[in-house]
């Protein structure tokens, strides 16, 4: 099932259906709370049938077969699992199907001794994480805007209806004054916990992204929250970040280490322009990432990193918090508060396998730094 040269997925027209009735069925979706998930359940993958299918082989009717099980006992949280493992996994990186509720569903249709689900739910995983493949190697699928709108609704209802954010305690801005805007940078998914605990007392808070998924995720959001002080622009730094807007506050977490260092100057050479005076820059970062690939050359560590995060990662110079520091500083910046900390953690939160512990050790930084008064 893994070999290159027969694929799993494909989009011939002599393919196999991607759906059957079997599948279709979906019970394991009857006595779900949330309609509008469901409803987006049924229209993705009857979207997804139009498209792909499998190989008309011996291999691809057992494929077929199995994919097909899964969609009939699926949960209509898989939606979330397959957003994350398309389009968010950099920020989500341990996607596992809930086996627990897909085999619940399973047995009410089998005989009490069914005996164990191992073998299947092996194959079921496999054939869903190839799907999530499939999606991300094929521009036309990944860039498909029915199926980021479903998928980017599907967050946006899940997490509307269930305050189950993607941290457990995301940073939250704090206003300097009643009336200047605040500008995030890049949000990504802190984007629903920002909006969800934004108080209608604060000034406005602006957003910004430019990947599509996030943009339609946070948008909808946005209309099911109903908040008139929050906006989403879109944006990509420093090319073309929010024109002719001024803010009393910039964010920058966890973004700056994604740009090569003459774009994170020219980055702060527009935080000074538009910060109205005396306002802040407020800096948070790691350089996790360099240091993960730094170790991920010896194949040991490599290996055992979650399928497809590597490709994520950017290249940050050695000595990014000091070069940092000295930037924010030379584009005429007073800094007030700068904290650089080493930390290590021995942790599975990047590994494929649970349990299966990296070490890491890194730098993390704060800094505040103060455009001049007029």
């Amino acid at each position: 099932m893994n070999d290159n040269t027969t694929p799993v997925f494909v989009d011939g027209l002599s393919r196999l259906p991607l759906l059957t009735d079997h599948g279709r069925a979906f019970n394991g979706l009857k006595n779900s709370s949330s309609a509008e998930l469901v409803e987006r359940v049924k229209s993705l993958f009857e979207y997804l049938n139009e498209r792909l299918g499998f190989p008309d082989s011996t291999e691809g009717r057992e494929s077929q077969e199995c994919f097909n099980t899964l969609l009939r006992s699926v949960y209509p949280e898989v939606m979330i699992d397959l957003a994350d493992l398309v389009y968010a996994q950099h920020e989500r990186l341990a996607v596992f199907l809930s086996f627990d509720h897909i085999n619940v569903n399973l047995k009410k249709e089998m005989e009490e001794n069914c005996g164990s689900f191992e073998a299947i739910n092996k194959k079921m995983g496999q054939l869903f994480y190839q799907l999530a493949r499939t999606i991300i190697e094929n521009p036309a699928l990944r860039q498909d805007s029915e199926i980021i709108r479903l998928l980017s609704e599907s967050y946006s209802y899940y997490l509307y209806q269930t305050e189950n954010f993607p941290w457990d305690n995301p940073v939250q801005a704090r206003p300097l004054n009643s009336h200047q805007p605040v500008l995030d940078t890049a949000t990504g998914l802190a984007g629903f916990s920002m909006i969800h605990e934004w108080s209608e007392k604060f000034p406005k808070l602006v957003l910004s992204d430019n990947e599509p998924f996030i943009v339609c995720a946070l948008s909808h959001y946005l209309e099911l929250t109903g908040k008139r002080n929050v906006v989403l622009v879109e944006a990509e730094f420093p090319v073309s970040p929010p024109a002719g807007m001024k803010f009393g506050l910039i964010m920058a977490t966890k973004f700056l280490h994604h740009l090569t260092r003459p774009d994170r100057i020219k980055f702060l050479e527009w935080s000074m322009d538009a910060l109205e005076p005396n306002g802040m820059l407020a800096i948070m970062d790691t350089d996790l990432e360099y240091e993960i690939l730094e170790q991920s050359k010896q194949p040991e560590f490599g290996g055992k990193l979650t399928a497809g995060y590597q490709e994520t990662l950017v290249e940050i110079e050695d000595g990014f918090a000091d070069n940092l520091k000295s930037d924010v500083a030379s584009t005429g910046f007073r800094i007030t508060h700068f904290e650089c900390r080493e930390y290590h953690d021995e942790t599975d939160a990047f590994s494929q396998n649970p349990g299966d512990n990296l070490s890491l050790k890194f730098s993390g930084l704060e800094i505040a730094a103060e455009k001049p008064g007029a």
